[in-house]
């Protein structure tokens, strides 16, 4: 997909389904929140599920973004957060 299709996909503001993909460990939750809510302020309580063995859990935040530079840099910090694999 090229920059010019990709940035077609949202109109700015727009309200996203942000995913994390993470080892679960206690307060993971709170710190990839904590990153989400540097990029977007707001007060984030995310979904949580656990896999079926408790070793992975993926959390859905619900982000209201003003623009693609916002959300790339959102993605890029947190992958920083230790025990994060993925994000959607």
């Amino acid at each position: 997909m090229t920059q010019y299709d990709r940035d077609q996909v949202w109109e700015f503001p727009c309200e996203i389904c942000f995913k994390v993909m993470a080892i679960h460990r206690e307060g993971i939750d709170m710190e990839v929140a904590q990153v989400v809510n540097r990029h977007a302020p707001n007060d984030y309580s995310p979904t949580s599920k656990l896999s079926r063995d408790g070793n992975y859990v993926s959390l859905s935040f619900t982000v209201t973004v003003e623009t693609r530079e916002q959300v790339d840099a959102m993605y890029k910090e947190v992958h920083t957060v230790d025990g994060v694999k993925m994000t959607l």
